[in-house]
């Protein structure tokens, strides 16, 4: 499962190849009891990379700092030299599209794979294995027109490019209702590859499972899973 939030992203599996055991960072293997078995996960948070925080660093600010009186936050993720507010965490940043950009798409792909850079362990089994997407995976899928709003769907790695080079081009000469969206859709592209999918890697994308809202779903998991050993 993939968890794309607001402060944090999340990569929780089942691994079963043994590269992934002896690969993955300190603290990203997690053991735990459940029926009287040892189960493991790959499992891991990455705080600071949530969509919101993303978006704020690739715009070269800094995670609770202002930017004082007269400051810009200039970024060549959204149309060329307009002008808009971005508020995080309580504080409001005043934003710039870059205007000197040759091409929109290009330009925020490279800001965000800049940073993005080694910051996230590629995990190379993820891309054999069935991955659920939630959150702002779905929301922006939603907002592309990618994904129903209500089943949600199956999209490759590849449709979020396309999306994000759709909607950088459509901005560079209009700003749009949604002035993120090339940036965020960029960055998502981005940081599953970088996780470790390919570009045809599929991935259901969903709000509920059974009916069930899936928010939270890793922590609930854990807590259910706490109940249920309890009880044994």
């Amino acid at each position: 499962m993939l968890d794309l939030g607001g402060g944090s992203t999340q990569i929780t599996f089942y691994p079963y190849e043994k590269t992934t055991f002896t690969g993955a960072p300190a603290g990203y293997i997690t053991n735990f009891q459940l029926f009287n078995r040892t189960f493991h996960l790959y499992s891991h948070s990455y705080l600071g990379l949530g969509l919101m925080s993303a978006r704020l660093q690739i715009m070269g600010g800094t995670e609770g700092k202002p930017l004082g009186s007269g400051g810009v936050l200039v970024t060549p993720c959204i149309t060329p030299g307009f002008v808009t507010e971005f508020i995080h965490a309580g504080i409001t940043y005043k934003v710039k599209g870059q205007s000197d950009v040759k091409s929109l798409y290009q330009s925020c792909s490279d800001s965000v794979a800049k940073m993005l850079s080694g910051k996230v362990n590629r995990a190379n089994e993820a891309s054999t294995l069935n991955f659920y997407a939630f959150s702002y995976y779905f929301d922006r899928a939603e907002d592309s027109h990618l994904i129903d709003p209500v089943v949600g769907g199956f999209l490759k790695v590849s449709d979020f490019e396309t999306a994000a080079i759709k909607e950088c081009t459509s901005i560079e000469k209009t700003a749009g209702s949604n002035p993120y969206l090339c940036m965020d859709l960029t960055y998502i592209t981005h940081l599953l590859q970088d996780l470790g999918f390919p570009k045809d890697k599929q991935l259901k994308l969903v709000k509920k499972i059974n009916d069930a809202e899936t928010s939270w779903a890793l922590g609930a998991t854990f807590y259910y899973m706490d109940v249920m050993k309890s009880h044994v």
